[in-house]
């Protein structure tokens, strides 16, 4: 054998020794000063246990990662399907859950993994980035061939040790809360008994501030200094409905089965409603810079703007038109170097965006934000509440009224809509306390739809009576139509001095029979020509005007009702 030859098999046994030496070492846990955890459940999809898994994650405002069987998902593929779209995370558990053996080949062990890849991406165009090997025997892989697929391993660093038959409740419940920490990969399997544990561990981790996530938004929220959107040190104001999607927190204004109803019933447009008007977000820090990040849904997008206050005192508007594509991220530079700083950003009026993190810079936390109980503010109207004429939520009347009077605003208006019944029971039903309301409502019913007069007074009547049922000492500003250049209606002829004046009888029948918490405030009186962006939508000076005046009347109101 020639001296060359021999020194070419050496450098290939070397390099193959090199591969084999490539040991896969799975990843156990993150490093984190944050209280995240990431709950990993194995061996389905099953219809028995994976929704029920899912709900009691929703109910903690949290998600897990699910390491699914190929023969398992390909017998339910519509749960899995189900899984994605609630924004939990699939991972690869292999084809069959076969365990390795003596006889078992490499390439055996690849067509168990990759089997597994090629069904998810062809029935749900979904690529695992992560592997689970069953009974966590890596033996016959390395971590080359589980790259070449584009997957990780992981194990975990607390093990429910739930996975055979019967197994006592109480003792899974006291493995994961003795084992615990911040960075956790949990590893649990879908069973009966698992889910009773769970309905015991979540809400007791919650409580200590823990927040559950996939075991990818584990491994991204670890680098750098992340805060997720769901942090409890995350305050949310405006939005009744607010949860988590994707890894995404979103703001709806409005509940679920109102934005599902035929427009017809409702009186208004789901698209224009799922707008953010109103909400704020709020976090405390002493970060000297801060890194929000957003993205953007789908709404009626007319323009981002973003208002950013430090300790309550507005310091700029963050303006980004119409972004196109998904992500929207800025800086916040503290004015207040040095110092703990709470930062209200309140969300665009004519646009859908929701929160995907906060990041921070090294060596600072988020601080808890001293509560400050304050009275409920509810503003129902059409596009002049909801802030069309302004560019901005801040630069809107209800916004401007509630900083003036120190109350939580919530702004339920939306674009074009007319006096709803339906609105009306959702504010009963799912606002415990309301303070104060005020209700700018009747131009669309006017001039849009195009009712009588009296039709308007019937509709205006049952939305009180209906808010009444279940608020009978919230104060009501009922505020006659503003100034408008439109004076008679196009559809019907009809003025607006008769819909003035239906609102104005509607408010003396109500205090008539002994409501004393109704008052009338006269839009018109209040507003004037100079204050229109066109035939009645108020430009951004007029708005604050209207404000300005507003709380005004609401003082004297007050003020005369004491």
């Amino acid at each position: 054998m020639s001296k060359r030859l021999i020194i070419s098999i050496g450098i290939f046994l070397l390099a193959a020794l090199s591969v084999m030496s490539q040991t896969i070492e799975p990843l156990q846990s993150v490093k984190t000063k944050q209280k995240l955890v990431a709950f990993t459940f194995d061996d389905g999809p099953n219809p028995q246990t994976t929704a029920e898994i899912m709900n009691l994650f929703e109910k903690a405002d949290g998600k897990a990662t699910f390491f699914a069987i190929g023969r398992n998902l390909s017998k339910h593929t519509a749960l899995a399907k189900e899984v994605l779209q609630r924004g939990y995370e699939i991972g690869n558990h292999s084809m069959t859950h076969k365990r390795p053996s003596g006889t078992t080949t490499a390439d055996e062990s690849m067509q168990e993994i990759k089997g597994v890849q090629d069904m998810i991406q062809k029935e749900l165009g979904y690529s695992p980035s992560l592997y689970r090997a069953p009974f966590l025997k890596y033996d016959m892989l390395n971590s080359g061939s589980l790259e070449s697929l584009g997957l990780k391993a992981v194990n975990a660093s607390v093990y429910a040790r739930d996975a055979k038959k019967d197994v006592p409740v109480e003792g899974i419940v006291k493995r994961i809360m003795d084992d615990v920490h911040s960075g956790a990969i949990i590893l649990c399997h879908e069973r009966q008994h698992t889910i009773k544990a769970l309905k015991q561990i979540l809400p007791q981790l919650k409580s200590e501030g823990y927040q559950f996530v996939t075991v990818s938004q584990l491994l991204s929220l670890a680098k750098g200094n992340v805060v997720a959107a769901n942090n409890p040190l995350v305050k949310i104001k405006g939005s009744k409905y607010h949860y988590m999607k994707n890894g995404v927190m979103v703001f709806p204004r409005h509940s679920a089965n109102l934005l599902a109803m035929a427009k017809s019933k409702s009186k208004f447009s789901p698209v224009k409603a799922q707008t953010t008007t109103g909400v704020i977000v709020s976090f405390k820090t002493a970060s000297p810079k801060v890194k929000v990040n957003f993205k953007v849904l789908e709404g009626d997008n007319r323009g981002l703007v973003f208002g950013i206050f430090e300790n309550k005192e507005f310091r700029e508007a963050k303006s980004f038109g119409k972004k196109e594509g998904p992500l929207l991220s800025f800086d916040i530079e503290s004015a207040h170097k040095g110092e703990e700083v709470t930062y209200e950003i309140s969300l665009p009026n004519w646009a859908n965006v929701g929160l995907v993190n906060i990041e921070l810079e090294e060596g600072y936390d988020l601080k808890e934000i001293k509560s400050e109980e304050k009275p409920v503010y509810v503003a129902y109207g059409n596009s002049i509440t909801h802030g069309t004429g302004q560019q901005a939520s801040h630069q809107t009347y209800p916004f401007l009224l509630s900083r003036e009077m120190n109350w939580d605003l919530y702004n339920l208006a939306v674009g074009g809509g007319k006096t709803s019944v339906p609105m009306a029971e959702m504010i009963r039903d799912d606002f415990p306390q309301i303070d104060y309301m005020t209700i700018l409502i009747g131009y669309n019913d006017y001039n849009g739809e195009g009712i009588s007069a009296k039709e308007y007074r019937n509709r205006l009547e049952n939305f009180l009576k209906t808010i009444r049922e279940k608020h009978s000492q919230t104060k009501l500003f009922c505020i006659t139509p503003t100034y408008t250049k439109t004076l008679r209606s196009k559809k019907s002829g009809e003025s607006i001095a008769e819909f003035r004046k239906s609102m104005t009888q509607v408010v003396k029948l109500f205090q008539q029979e002994g409501d004393r918490n109704i008052f009338l405030i006269r839009g018109e009186e209040i507003s004037k020509l100079e204050d229109l962006k066109d035939a009645v939508h108020f430009n951004v000076e007029g708005a604050k005007s209207f404000g300005e005046k507003l709380s005004i009347e609401l003082k004297k109101r007050l003020a005369t009702n004491n």
